[in-house]
């Protein structure tokens, strides 16, 4: 639940705020008003651009809400967690994991290094993935009672 409503609350963000994505702003650098910055027509993303605003960032957002229902259910540590991707560049990759902020931390980063977002949409998703999922927790999910 918190997972959909937090990709449904930044789809809707993203398209109040239309912010561009590094791929258009690094590109078109130059011809934006700021004097101090200069484009580079050549540059391309590591990872495919999306083709959608990037302001906040998706994966931030519902990963977050995952991970915050998670945490406020079974804690924020003591995890074993083991994630394996096919990762194009690097092939197999298997990561290991102890804590859930751990996990947010390498998405983050994921989505910057491919130059798909920039950290302030990272930070954005972030925080709205975990508002949303706090908001969850308490309102609709309910203890069991034997």
């Amino acid at each position: 639940m918190a997972t959909n409503d937090a990709l449904i609350a930044s789809f809707k963000t993203k398209y109040h705020y239309k912010f561009w994505r590094p791929y258009t702003a690094i590109r078109a650098g130059g011809n934006d008003p700021n004097d101090k910055t200069d484009g580079d027509a050549a540059w391309a993303a590591f990872l495919p651009t999306p083709c959608f605003p990037s302001y906040p960032s998706n994966h931030a957002s519902g990963s977050n809400a995952a991970i915050e229902t998670i945490r406020r259910i079974y804690g924020a540590a003591g995890h074993a967690i083991t994630l394996t991707a096919n990762i194009p560049v690097i092939g197999m990759t298997t990561f290991k994991y102890t804590k859930l902020q751990d996990i947010s931390n390498d998405i983050d980063n994921a989505r910057i290094y491919g130059g798909m977002h920039y950290r302030f949409d990272q930070v954005a998703g972030v925080g709205l993935g975990r508002e949303v999922a706090t908001d969850v927790y308490k309102n609709n999910l309910r203890p069991v009672h034997p």
